[in-house]
């Protein structure tokens, strides 16, 4: 039976180039389309995928047509772009990102990881897990893991490791053997358009997981607690902060404490290594691999960076865009600079999420000693009146803040004894950072 071909729209998304690098290993023939080149195309590029940036169908590789080809797309692809009319007028076999990912990971032993917050560092920190651990597995992150330089690990295919994504519903897709669900904050309510909506979903995937699920603290849905409780069959206790890490005392599934050295920046990660560890533990991972795995975790990229530049000016690059997340940011960088100012620059994403959260945006920047926006990012949105960064900026009581560019953000952090500059957002803030390290360079 002849292999099938893929084309992806949007391959550059974090979501997408890790289904492109799996058919690649897998001998297929791919290609896509993304608007504009990145890092991401670009790595793809180098493993000798095509990549189109402009609707051309005359461009397309010979290997592309209608009856060997599936053409993948992301939720955030509408049916009147271009490439997506093309294809469809011309009867290609036309798959959501979800669909095809849900394929892979229903075939196999799934382990998934569900939440608002804490998908993508979960999933990472467990598939370094199973890697130290040298068991087979496929993975599929929403990050870019440091140390691999990749989001898609491929060692076997004994597991697939996935995040399961609330957005568009795409998560009900999976029938997981093992999960965890780290929080249900509402979100994507554009989607959803109630909490109850939301939490509907989350109740619907927890029923779809075949043996085993773990369920972060606050999480109103039967499964395996996990928190600080006696009564929690996944806990931690004694937890020190040193220069290498937390020194915590972690129970999986036993009486008895380990001893371990979490090297994460931050409680909230905390949370989300013992949420790895307990799934890793349901999966029949060794403790001493788990172990060795968190002590040697590297992080992801844009998940709580830290660049020292100067003498008291460092510089922190992360995900958050939703005003927990801004929150954890906050209190992550208080525990650990307690004594330097604090700066956020952030850039919200999404119209429909400003509106939603907009003095929930504003209370959790406002912690912060000086505040900066960026225009909105609108991804997949059209703007909606009235809603705008300088709308989010008169809801902010404090007294230092502004507007400001992406070109200026560099020289907030140009001299010594600046504090913590934070750049938060999920749209394109994350370049910004490559300017700082021409700095540090």
């Amino acid at each position: 039976m002849k292999k099938r071909n893929y084309f992806f729209l949007g391959i550059g998304g974090i979501g997408n180039s890790a289904l492109a690098q799996h058919f690649t290993s897998l001998g297929h023939l791919v290609a896509g389309y993304d608007r504009m080149p990145s890092s991401v195309t670009q790595k793809l590029e180098k493993n000798k995928l095509d990549v189109l940036y402009e609707f051309a169908p005359e461009k397309l590789p010979a290997f592309v047509d209608p009856e060997n080809t599936t053409i993948v797309c992301t939720a955030a692809i509408k049916q009147d772009q271009p490439w997506y009319q093309y294809f469809e007028k011309k009867g290609y076999l036309i798959e959501k990102r979800a669909h095809v990912l849900a394929q892979i990971a229903n075939a196999k032993t799934c382990v998934a990881v569900a939440g608002t917050h804490g998908k993508t560092s979960t999933l990472a920190i467990l598939s370094h897990i199973f890697k130290t651990a040298k068991q087979s597995f496929t993975a599929f992150v929403g990050g870019i893991l440091q140390g691999y330089e990749s989001n898609y690990i491929h060692t076997g295919d004994s597991y697939i490791l996935v995040e399961a994504d609330e957005f568009d519903r795409s998560f009900l897709k999976l029938r997981p053997t093992h999960a965890a669900i780290t929080s249900i904050d509402p979100d994507h309510l554009d989607i959803y358009h109630s909490k109850k909506a939301f939490e509907k979903a989350f109740e619907d995937f927890a029923n779809q997981v075949e043996t085993s699920l773990i369920v972060g603290p606050g999480v109103a849905l039967e499964g395996l607690k996990l928190g600080t409780a006696a009564t929690s069959p996944y806990r931690m206790e004694n937890c020190k902060l040193t220069e290498e890490g937390y020194r915590v005392d972690f129970y999986l599934r036993s009486p008895k404490s380990e001893s371990f050295l979490v090297d994460v920046v931050g409680q909230h990660n905390l949370y989300n290594a013992l949420t790895a560890a307990a799934l890793a533990t349901e999966c029949g991972i060794s403790i001493s691999a788990i172990r060795e795995a968190l002590k040697s975790f590297r992080g992801i990229h844009r998940r709580m960076n830290i660049y020292p530049l100067h003498t008291n000016t460092i510089v922190v690059d992360d995900y958050a865009h939703h005003p927990t997340e801004i929150r954890a940011v906050f209190n992550t960088l208080n525990e650990r600079y307690p004594e330097l100012k604090k700066t956020v620059v952030f850039q919200p994403h999404l119209y429909s999420r400003t509106q939603n959260f907009l003095d929930a945006f504003a209370t959790a920047l406002s912690l912060f000693d000086q505040i900066y926006l960026l225009p909105i990012y609108p991804a997949r949105e059209q703007p909606i009146p009235g809603v705008s960064s300088p709308a989010l900026l008169d809801q902010i009581k404090q007294q230092n803040k502004g507007m400001i560019s992406k070109e200026e953000i560099v020289s907030l952090g140009m001299h010594p004894n600046q504090g913590i500059i934070a750049l938060l957002g999920a749209g394109d803030i994350g370049e910004v950072t490559a300017n700082f390290k021409k700095v540090i360079a």
